[in-house]
């Protein structure tokens, strides 16, 4: 009797702290003592496991994300997959975070593979397009088309007697770029196919910019200023009396010289590697966007889930029930 009554007062020691009601079963002489606090049931809770789930530590940032869609929106919109993470859903997750790291070194590597090649295009051009050699050629196109025009008389002089040295700082000091543009406002097509064309398109941007290395090598117009020019017309056969087809536009480029194709070429080739470059920005993009609205709908969806779900104490639970 006396053990009996040791063992039950050990049983019962823990959970004086709880106020406990009696309620009678159906069963006559049965009773079962529970916890007010614990859905009218007499529960032995692991203290541990309970401090783990309730701790304001553990919480204080997890718990944030996952209770408030707005950050986790925010967050995931700022470094992808950091949402997810704190959620510990860790595919997603990771999925974001690989497509960000992804495509962040594709968008540098690709730019910078571009950046090369451009400044290499731009050296070369620098060394094969002569503004002299394209001047001296546009006042030697209206002589054989006897174009009236203001300016071309000025361009003449400034030209005349010049070599093209093909070097920038020497063919630039000897060309007055405003008298060379007054000079292509003014100046007509003659084509190959004896059409009528329009004026000029365009006028040459200065020297150095980025439209300028565009245009050299994108219109007809000033295939004229590239090294091979007239070697290439000679090798055409225009010579003799042929000599003035060189003056003349061909509508799909068949008087224009291998150097003018090859650095249309590498203008194309590093293009389409800023391109591809701005590609992978999008998709950065796009990945911050739908990591943000993943993380967003997955704490939504959760907290629903929890709203519509009865609230349970997790632990280890154990039930006593006392027979007198």
């Amino acid at each position: 009797m006396i053990r009996f009554t040791a063992v039950l007062i050990f049983l019962l020691l823990p959970l004086s702290v709880h106020s406990q009601q009696v309620e009678r079963t159906g069963n006559p002489g049965e009773q079962v003592i529970t916890s007010t606090q614990e859905l009218n049931k007499f529960d032995l809770v692991d203290p541990a496991f309970t401090t783990r789930f309730n701790s304001a530590d553990d919480y204080s940032i997890s718990g944030s994300f996952q209770s408030k869609p707005g950050l986790a929106f925010f967050s995931s919109a700022i470094v992808p997959g950091s949402a997810q993470a704190f959620n510990r859903n860790w595919i997603r997750a990771g999925f974001f975070a690989a497509v960000e790291a992804t495509a962040i070194v594709l968008a540098i590597d690709f730019h910078n593979r571009g950046s090369r090649v451009e400044n290499s295009y731009e050296r070369n051009a620098d060394q094969n397009w002569s503004v002299v050699q394209y001047a001296q050629w546009l006042v030697e196109y209206h002589d054989v088309h006897n174009i009236n025009n203001p300016y071309i008389e000025d361009l003449r002089n400034e030209v005349s007697g010049l070599d093209p040295a093909f070097d920038t700082d020497i063919d630039w000091s000897a060309v007055d770029i405003n008298v060379l543009r007054n000079s292509e406002r003014n100046t007509r097509y003659f084509t190959t196919d004896d059409l009528s064309a329009n004026r000029f398109s365009h006028t040459l941007p200065a020297y150095g910019s980025q439209q300028y290395y565009e245009l050299i090598a994108k219109y007809y117009q000033y295939q004229a200023g590239w090294r091979d020019y007239h070697d290439f017309h000679d090798q055409l056969g225009h010579t003799g009396e042929s000599y003035n087809q060189r003056y003349l536009f061909d509508r799909n480029g068949a008087y224009a010289s291998p150097l003018f194709w090859q650095f249309a070429d590498d203008a194309e080739r590093f293009n389409d590697l800023y391109r591809t470059s701005r590609s992978f920005k999008m998709v950065l993009l796009v990945n911050h966007v739908a990591s943000a609205f993943d993380a967003l709908f997955t704490v939504q969806l959760k907290q629903n889930r929890v709203e519509a779900t009865p609230s349970i104490v997790p632990g280890r639970q154990i039930s006593m029930t006392v027979r007198f």
